[in-house]
């Protein structure tokens, strides 16, 4: 009997240690989410300074609004994660995992929908010297293969 109890007591331990661990790992998402909020807001600013074109305008502040979005949600799942140390039923238990999972899955979604936009303005930037130079080096080529063909 007492082995039993013995087990027992050593689980609730467990159980109340993962319990304090969640309130702390949500407490310090939450405080993450906060402060990416802040630094998006930051480059959101520093990328309006620079003379930029209304299409690169359109396109920061999309930007902006999806990180922006996401760092919300990514503080939300700090509350969420936060929210474990005071749930004691199973089934709500459950129910906030699978809330907590979803809005991971809705995070990562919308982080490569980002890397995927961010990436296609990369390629379509275009750098009218270097592209002008890259033409001229083009044709300087095409005339010399051309001229050597002709010989």
């Amino acid at each position: 009997m007492s082995i039993n109890l013995c087990a027992s007591h050593h689980l609730i331990l467990q159980v109340s240690s993962a319990q304090n661990l969640s309130l702390w790992v949500g407490i310090a998402i939450f405080i993450g989410g906060v402060l990416l909020m802040f630094s998006h807001r930051r480059s959101f600013d520093e990328a309006l300074e620079q003379p930029l074109r209304e299409q690169s305008i359109a396109f920061e502040n999309r930007k902006y609004r999806r990180r922006v979005f996401v760092a919300g949600m990514i503080t939300s799942l700090g509350i969420m994660i936060s929210a474990i140390h005071w749930v004691e039923e199973p089934r709500a238990f459950a129910s906030l995992i699978l809330i907590i999972m979803g809005t991971l899955v809705g995070i990562l979604g919308f982080a490569v929908l980002d890397m995927y936009s961010v990436g296609l303005q990369a390629i379509a930037r275009t750098d009218e010297p270097d592209r002008k130079k890259l033409i001229e080096d083009y044709l300087k080529q095409r005339q010399q293969t051309q001229s050597q063909k002709d010989d």
